[in-house]
């Protein structure tokens, strides 16, 4: 029987967390009969798709690596989207996926030479210009932005042999941010709805947050089907693994500099949660508070970049070296972002299984971080 190490870092992936997160899925695909497809950019672990393919219709992949693990490890049928496609990768990309989503209306004409050759099924992804996500980095709906046409480009006419339309305006959002940007679209694209046999919703829908209107969710969805006649498609990335990944560290050593106790641990914040720095935001962890009465500590990664910290937490005792530092949802957006800066050594990747056994899914060596560079 497989143990977790108590003396090294590793990521622990929760097998019952992400089933539930998948039932509640499952309820808008019931009640809807939409497709819903795994987004790769947010979690990428082939060693799960078993679980995620009971639910979901397959995956959207934006890179030809992504498409061709989603190929060989997960049953289904394939998307997917790029900000422009290389001819270079063609035709493997044609091996992978069905429906190819254009970001532009050349990026259009180079798939429909294509199309007469290998028979694929077009969209385009418009830019709504619907604004719903909090932070700017993460907003593709500027009107400066790489990512999508603005409809009135399109001068109230969707082109010839693009029979869907994508879009993705969300990033961790509720049912209204949806309602809005159905409006938006019905203000701005009524065109577009009216040509497409299928709209794609994108990713974004935080359908496993406990306070998420799931029962709106089903209502815009049934009212796009009913009003517009279309096939209604999710690409949920985070919702599906929504707390199901823990990252567990240790304490190696305590530096106390002008008031500042600063717990230095065997991970690395910019290596081993790069979406912290990124995005940027601060973890909760199992053992701390973020903001409250009690021990300070500012948690530090174990490389000489000088900003590798995630922030100050408070501790009802204090800490110690080779206490145990366990920081909470780290699957969406931080295993498919890891890298190897510093050398530092990488924590492996376990399963709890629903019988509270482990498996290990994966561990990193020396030849890991030699091969890449």
């Amino acid at each position: 029987m497989t143990a977790l190490p108590n003396d090294r870092p590793f990521y622990l992936l929760h097998e019952d967390k992400i089933q539930a997160n998948l039932a509640r899925i499952q309820k808008v695909k019931s009640a809807t009969n939409c497709t819903v497809l795994m987004a790769l950019k947010a979690f990428s672990h082939y060693q799960v798709f078993h679980l995620l393919a009971e639910t979901l219709d397959g995956c959207t992949a934006s890179s030809l690596h992504e498409a061709r693990l989603a190929h060989e490890y997960f049953p289904g049928r394939h998307h997917a989207y790029s900000p422009a496609y290389s001819p270079r990768d063609f035709p493997e990309w044609t091996n992978y996926c069905q429906t190819f989503v254009a970001n532009s209306l050349q990026q259009v004409e180079f798939l429909q030479h294509l199309q007469i050759q290998n028979k694929l099924e077009v969209g385009l992804r418009i830019n709504p210009l619907q604004p719903e996500a909090n932070n700017p980095l993460y907003d593709p709906s500027s009107p400066q932005s790489r990512l999508g046409v603005i409809t009135k480009h399109l001068k109230n006419q969707w082109p010839k042999g693009v029979n869907g339309l994508h879009l993705h305006n969300l990033c961790e959002n509720d049912s209204h941010s949806l309602d809005r940007t159905i409006r938006a679209l019905e203000r701005d694209a009524q065109f577009a709805l009216e040509a497409c046999q299928w709209i794609n919703l994108g990713g974004g829908h935080m359908i496993s947050k406990h306070d998420y209107d799931v029962d709106h969710l089903i209502q815009l969805i049934k009212y796009l089907q009913k009003r517009y006649g279309l096939k209604v498609i999710l690409e949920p990335g985070a919702a599906v693994v929504w707390e199901a990944g823990d990252l567990h560290a240790h304490v190696l050593d305590i530096v106390a500099q002008d008031e500042v106790a600063t717990a230095l641990l065997d991970v690395s914040i910019t290596a081993h949660m790069p979406d912290c720095i990124e995005m940027p935001y601060t973890p909760q962890i199992r053992e701390g508070r973020i903001t409250s009465e009690g021990c300070r500590y500012r948690l530090g990664g174990n490389s000489c970049l000088a900003g590798d910290f995630v922030g100050d937490y408070h501790f009802d005792h204090g800490l110690f070296i080779g206490d145990e530092v366990v920081f909470l949802d780290m699957a969406h957006y931080t295993t498919v972002k890891t890298h190897f800066f510093n050398g530092v050594h990488h924590p492996s990747i376990y399963l709890r299984h629903t019988d509270e056994s482990y498996t290990c899914l994966k561990t990193f060596d020396y030849t890991d971080y030699q091969s890449k560079l």
